[in-house]
């Protein structure tokens, strides 16, 4: 159960447990999260200067500075978005003195609604809770950020909650993992190995992207094990082959525990092959190649037949 269980019902109760986790989160996590939703890779809500010599006589020592006023609208039911009630918002911005003034629009809809389209897409910004979801997913897999427990555990809780309240995305999701070595891995051995008690959603298909591409096929998950002891000879059948495999030849630690999913070969007939590898074209706003993921992504299965490019997959917020 959440921990946010005991809150109001409603999209009140959604939004207000997400506001209460990103004020609980440190700032660069924040920024991040709302980043990851605006489409804004590097935004910034407070600016940490020292020795400031323009705007004026003087140079000061520091500065700390802000300048961004955000507007949330929430809706828990899909396709209910109300043109009318975001038009009020956006008077709402036309007389904010901020300089960067934008509206969030946070559905549980797969992609955009059409009747936004009438609106300036430079300020009313869609996102889903999918987005949302993912970009923890992101956050909390990325080895370059320190999170501390806390953090982890807040994050994880929403999550449960965005989950219970049917607010993601899972019919033809595909999840994709970072797999610098566990692309060779699935080669070999038809399976995938992480860290013991790694959550995923509940998707029945698994893609690797590695070397700024998602490789061309996408197995199906045949079976999940969530905590697994590496030990020769401790289980039968095929996940003991692949133990007793894996120990043999120290690619990994006998004794330890890791997650298991065991899925179908590469020339399987129930695993997909895509056309050729999706070429990962994501930037930042300052044109620097961002990674397409360094933990895990969900992406639609659909898409993912007919993309060319990463870009294709994300989702279309503005």
């Amino acid at each position: 159960m959440s921990l946010f269980s005991t809150y109001a019902t409603g999209e009140n109760r959604v939004t207000a447990s997400i506001l209460a986790v990103l004020r609980a989160l440190s700032l660069r996590h924040t920024e991040r999260i709302l980043g990851a939703m605006l489409g804004a890779s590097e935004l910034e809500l407070i600016a940490f200067s020292n020795q400031v010599s323009r705007g004026g006589p003087g140079v000061p020592d520091a500065m700390i500075s802000a300048s961004i006023r955000l507007l949330i609208e929430t809706k828990t039911a899909r396709n209910s978005v109300d043109v009318t009630q975001l038009r009020r918002h956006l008077e709402r911005l036309n007389g904010a003195t901020e300089k960067t003034r934008m509206l969030l629009v946070l559905t549980p809809d797969a992609a955009r609604l059409p009747s936004m389209d009438a609106l300036p897409s430079e300020i009313a910004v869609w996102s889903s809770f999918s987005a949302l979801d993912q970009a923890i997913d992101e956050l909390l897999g990325d080895r370059g950020e320190v999170v501390s427990e806390r953090e982890a555990f807040l994050l994880r809780e929403l999550q449960v909650m965005l989950e219970d309240e049917n607010l993601l995305e899972a019919a033809d999701e595909v999840l994709v993992v970072a797999a610098l070595w566990a692309l060779d891995e699935y080669r070999d051995t038809s399976a995938y190995v992480c860290q013991p008690n790694r959550t995923f959603r509940d998707v029945t298909r698994l893609a690797f992207y590695t070397v700024g591409a998602i490789a061309p096929f996408v197995p199906r998950i045949v079976e999940t094990f969530d905590s697994v002891e590496f030990r020769r000879g401790l289980h039968g059948g095929r996940l003991g082959s692949l133990v007793d495999a894996l120990v043999n030849r120290s690619l990994r630690q006998e004794g330890r525990d890791y997650k298991v999913l065991l899925l179908t070969a590469p020339d399987d007939p129930e695993t997909i092959r895509l056309d050729a590898p999706v070429a990962n074209d994501l930037t930042s706003e300052t044109g620097r190649v961002i990674a397409f993921t360094q933990g895990q992504r969900y992406v639609s299965l659909a898409r993912l037949k007919t993309a060319r490019s990463t870009s294709e997959l994300v989702d279309v917020r503005r």
